[in-house]
């Protein structure tokens, strides 16, 4: 019996309802933030950071008893290898990427744009669906991209493929460069233009962090229907396939373009055989920090 049977085949109350159950329930906190910023008078800024807090936290507690696939955990080895991003990206990039989340929320309050005279259902609909067809145009481009545009792209983006593992703390491997284009070409400067509600804005970017959060998930989560329209752990493994043909799903929140764009992949209960990238691609070990920092501007 494999690992993966032997996980699943352990039927505990726990797990089972962590397996079908966190999901909704993750709704059900980001529901509740919704009700905090239309009828309270808390900071919407302040009603984001404690809703993205509790969700890593309650996530982080979850991966640690309830393991998907063993082999995909945090070791010592993986946990050393991750602080060297934590701390060149998470104080840096990562702050950034912060601080921009609050500049964008904060700048919303002021604009004017296509989108200030909309509803806020039809606004937060929008925002999603401007938000990720950017992003999958640009993701798909990082790895689909060819010639030298395409190959820097690739080097830029294939930091965050590099690890053979999925799990939480292993989302804040990535490149620099990679977090400052998402960051600011698919969300803040967009904000700026289409001039969203600040209600709005944070909805989004509490909808956003969820599934940034739960899609790095190395826990048993089944998401079921909701699969075809949100990303989450059963797809987005497979975007971290060292198999080239199955590494798709390009949608960071939602899975719609990728369904109409023929790269959606959804295995119901299957895992990838191997994550990371394969042997071959000549690239160099994550642990490799300065080596992985660099690669966007030495020729491979």
């Amino acid at each position: 019996m494999t690992q993966t049977e032997i996980t699943q085949s352990k039927t505990s109350p726990a797990r089972t309802f962590i397996r079908w159950g966190l999901y909704p329930s993750s709704w059900c906190i980001v529901l509740s933030a919704f009700y905090l910023i239309q009828t309270s008078n808390i900071d919407p800024r302040t009603i984001w950071g404690a809703t993205a807090g509790t969700l890593a936290v309650l996530y982080l507690t979850i991966e640690f008893s309830f393991p998907y696939e063993q082999r995909w955990a945090m070791s010592l080895k993986s946990f050393i290898a991750d602080l060297k991003f934590i701390i060149g990206n998470s104080l840096v990039v990562a702050g950034m990427s912060a601080l921009l989340a609050l500049f964008a929320i904060t700048i919303s309050g002021d604009l004017s744009g296509p989108a200030s005279s909309w509803s806020l259902p039809i606004q937060l609909i929008a925002c999603l669906l401007i938000f990720e067809a950017l992003n999958y145009t640009i993701h798909r481009a990082m790895h689909e991209g060819r010639g030298a545009i395409g190959r820097f792209f690739w080097r830029v983006h294939s930091a965050h493929h590099l690890p053979p593992r999925l799990y939480l703390v292993m989302h804040a491997v990535f490149h620099p460069i990679n977090g400052i284009i998402i960051q600011g070409f698919v969300i803040v400067i967009p904000i700026w233009l289409m001039g969203y509600d600040q209600e709005v804005v944070v909805m989004f970017l509490i909808i956003n962090g969820m599934h940034g959060l739960i899609s790095h998930f190395n826990v048993d989560v089944r998401m079921g229907w909701a699969n075809y329209l949100f990303i989450g752990p059963e797809t987005h493994r497979y975007h971290h396939s060292a198999d080239f043909d199955e590494a798709k799903n390009y949608g960071a929140t939602l899975s719609i373009y990728d369904q109409l764009f023929g790269t959606f992949i959804y295995r119901p209960g299957i895992p990838p055989k191997e994550l990371g990238v394969h042997s071959d691609a000549g690239l160099p070990g994550y642990e490799k920090y300065f080596e992985v920092m660099t690669l966007p501007f030495r020729k491979v």
